[in-house]
């Protein structure tokens, strides 16, 4: 069922790199440290979650189901290499396992990519212990720092950590209903809107330009793109489609999703895979659309060029 996934994953693509082409957009300063100028408020209030374009989603995504999320905000940007550095480098000082070559990104304000779910959790933990915030993670009851472990989250902490699925695509859809995409003036998507991969293979990929992004796809893997290198969703909040994959809380669960709670529902309790979110550069329009489940080699363990994430909080 998703044999695309699976050989993007399993495979290093090998192609050719496409010439440069400047004009595609212009990316935002680097993303400093996620404090209150660096998050957006996504109001409480209840969504379709799902997939209403029928013939073009899995099993999984189905069916819409009406949601309830409270209220919380998301950094306005995926963890960039600068940010990921700067906090893990404090973390190594403090008590934790993580280090800045955990986390390796193309450039500083790119996407730092190669983050286990394991480490983005840590690394959440960590910025919440230096920003003095109380950390969400506990393994035991002590604060999780080191090893892999599946670790509890305490939901009215006040720290960082990742967003459900719900929430995810809550933000996603940018307050708009029964869009394909982050968008919600057309259910198409090209190069102009997002860092992916465009084939013909979906009649709703209309780019002009085919294959990995021309402006992006340069030097060695990965071809990321600078952290808001495209325009807002209507919450403010950038590359919520391509560009990398980002680390949500939950385990992966098809029923569970199914018949999942209308109030904030935070997944199964256990399971194999964890669930990932957006798209990213190397995957196709299918994926980057907000109702796209990914969890194919998903386990928190696992990182490559494809996984970042963003942060979180609970509001007030």
């Amino acid at each position: 069922m998703r044999a695309k996934a699976s050989l993007v994953l399993g495979l290093v693509l090998l192609v050719s790199c496409l010439a440069s082409s400047p004009g595609f957009g212009q990316s935002l300063p680097v993303n400093t440290p996620a404090g209150p100028t660096d998050m957006v408020l996504i109001p409480a209030g209840s969504f379709q979650m799902g997939n209403s374009f029928g013939y073009d989603g899995y099993r999984d995504e189905r069916p819409v189901h009406t949601v309830y999320v409270s209220a919380f905000t998301m950094a306005k940007y995926e963890v960039t290499k600068a940010l990921w550095d700067e906090v893990a480098n404090w973390a190594a000082e403090h008590g934790y396992d993580i280090k800045p070559e955990d986390g390796p990104g193309k450039e500083p304000d790119h996407p730092a990519t190669g983050v286990s779910w394991y480490e983005a959790t840590k690394w959440a933990n960590a910025q919440s212990e230096k920003a003095g915030l109380n950390p969400c993670y506990t393994v035991g009851g002590t604060v999780y720092r080191a090893g892999e472990s599946a670790p509890n989250c305490n939901w009215s902490a006040n720290g960082y950590r990742l967003p459900t699925e719900a929430e995810w695509e809550k933000a996603a859809r940018g307050g708009a209903e029964g869009h394909r995409f982050p968008w919600s003036d057309t259910d198409t998507i090209q190069h102009s809107r997002a860092n992916y991969e465009s084939s013909t293979e979906w009649n709703y990929d209309t780019s002009p330009t085919r294959g990995y992004h021309p402006a992006y796809a340069t030097g060695d893997y990965p071809y990321t793109s600078p952290v808001g290198s495209f325009a807002p969703n209507g919450y403010g909040l950038y590359d919520m489609a391509g560009n990398v994959w980002e680390h949500c809380w939950d385990w992966n669960g098809e029923s569970t999703y199914a018949s999942s709670s209308g109030s904030d529902p935070r997944g199964p309790a256990s399971g194999w895979d964890r669930v990932g979110r957006g798209g990213a550069w190397g995957f196709d329009a299918l994926e980057c659309r907000v109702a796209f489940r990914h969890y194919v080699g998903y386990t928190p363990h696992y990182g490559n060029y494809f996984m970042g994430f963003r942060l979180v909080r609970t509001a007030p």
